[in-house]
């Protein structure tokens, strides 16, 4: 997972590519490679796709191959900085400063998650270095032990085998804090097989696999490039694996200098990812994002219930990327969501429908609906139609449905952005005693191309 856990799934847009993704586009993309090429999209458009294990680089060209074929990673993608998705350079605390894109693509090799990429920063409470390096490679075991001859082939052995070492430090270490929990053959069962680490054996992992999707490219020479992206929500996300496990929290640790933070789900010991390439994220309601510390103070041993998704080395140890809570950060702003949504317009009628939550419902006394379309003289108009708020019965944060459909007074197929507002009362006016709301939290601000029936 360079998410690359994927929460938004590269090939998300494939299916509704005949649906509510427009990909006809009236000028073509462009694309910029790290060395100053200029790639431009070829029209009319074509798609490809991937999900399969990578098998090589080419660090020149900033290009991961995949079922046979190149995916080059540009530099930006129509002006904008391009990175994988949820990939991370100082993800210390799972919160990345930038990601992994065709400007800094020698960041994706193994050799610098187990070297100079380590962030060694401190924060808060939590003394010691935030990541402790990679304990698996992009590629296969027995790939990444590979010697080769081939100039061109990337491997590194000798970054295996530090990552073999991180794994049996970190497994080790982690256990002895949770020893009264695990099984006595735990340590056996993850490869540490008695007290002479001669006898410890590494388990066989297969590789990174590659989820992208875009469209055909060429350079000024005729050319032809794979460049993730070029139609609404096409993008390139590497996973080590999706593995997924829910389970109520045993035992749980902070860690150290020497030991990651880390607890047990059932015999199963998660250990947060140490690798700088990755993100090792805690979500609460609405998806917002959980601070470490806030964690730990929460988890109540033997009660917590906890989704994670990570990747396994092994059988009995996850790297978790993300665990997904029903925490939320009282001290935050609120957080506000917008997805699955769906434009149908013929003519000026039609039918609008998206969905979300709010993480302290709560705190809102006002909640709308924001629809954008164009104005006389390049202004924009705002369309606000107030939106009912659905608190979760069983747990915080609250949802919304909306289906707006033959709205008077607004043309669906002029909408051009969609976005949440939640408000709150700060008082009243002392000239006239009305009250007087504030926007408190939004929701993206999301890009609408409806389809048109």
């Amino acid at each position: 997972m360079l998410s690359l856990i994927g929460r938004a799934p590269a090939l998300a847009c494939l299916l509704p590519i005949v649906g509510f993704c427009s990909i006809a586009s009236a000028q073509a993309s462009q694309a910029v490679l790290a060395d100053g090429r200029v790639l431009t999209q070829i029209l009319p458009i074509k798609i490809f796709a991937t999900e399969g294990p990578m098998w090589n680089l080419d660090l020149a060209n900033q290009g991961i191959y995949v079922t046979g074929r190149k995916i080059t990673i540009p530099a930006t993608l129509d002006g904008v900085p391009y990175y994988i998705a949820g990939s991370s350079v100082f993800g210390g605390d799972g919160t990345a400063a930038t990601g992994i894109g065709g400007s800094n693509f020698h960041k994706i090799l193994d050799s610098s998650a187990i070297g100079e990429d380590r962030d060694f920063t401190r924060e808060g409470d939590h003394l010691g270095p935030r990541r402790l390096g990679a304990a698996r490679s992009l590629f296969s075991t027995s790939e990444a032990r590979r010697v080769s001859d081939s100039v061109d082939l990337v491997r590194s052995p000798l970054a295996q085998q530090q990552i073999e070492q991180n794994y049996f430090q970190m497994v080790q270490a982690c256990y002895a804090v949770h020893d009264d929990i695990l099984p006595p053959d735990f340590l056996d069962r993850a490869g540490l097989r008695g007290a002479d680490p001669a006898n410890w054996v590494y388990p066989s992992m297969t590789g990174g696999t590659l989820k992208s999707a875009g469209t055909h490219y060429q350079d000024e020479q005729g050319n032809e490039y794979l460049v993730p992206g070029g139609f609404e929500d096409a993008e390139a996300v590497i996973e080590l694996s999706e593995n997924v496990a829910t389970g109520v929290v045993r035992s749980i640790a902070r860690g150290n200098a020497t030991r990651p933070d880390s607890f047990v789900i059932g015999d199963m010991l998660v250990i947060f990812s140490q690798d700088p390439r990755f993100g090792a994220e805690v979500f609460g309601v609405a998806d917002s994002h959980i601070p470490r510390e806030l964690f730990f103070r929460q988890i109540q041993e033997g009660q917590t219930s906890l989704d994670t998704i990570g990747h396994f080395v092994g059988d009995h140890v996850m790297f978790v990327h993300e665990v997904l809570t029903e925490m939320v950060d009282r001290q935050a702003p609120i957080v506000v969501t917008a997805d699955r949504i769906q434009f149908r317009v013929a003519g000026a009628r039609g039918e609008a429908r998206w969905r979300g939550a709010v993480d302290k419902p709560e705190d809102v006394d006002q909640f709308f609906a924001v629809l954008y379309s164009p104005g006389p003289g390049g202004t924009e108009v705002r369309n606000v139609f107030p939106i009912a708020l659905l608190p979760n019965i069983d747990a915080p944060g609250a949802t919304y449905n909306v289906r707006l459909r033959a709205v008077p007074g607004v043309n669906l197929a002029a909408v051009t952005h969609i976005q949440m507002e939640a408000r709150a009362n700060v008082g009243e006016d002392p000239d006239t005693g009305l009250p007087i709301f504030a926007v408190v939290g939004t929701s993206e601000r999301i890009d609408v191309v409806p389809f048109r029936l």
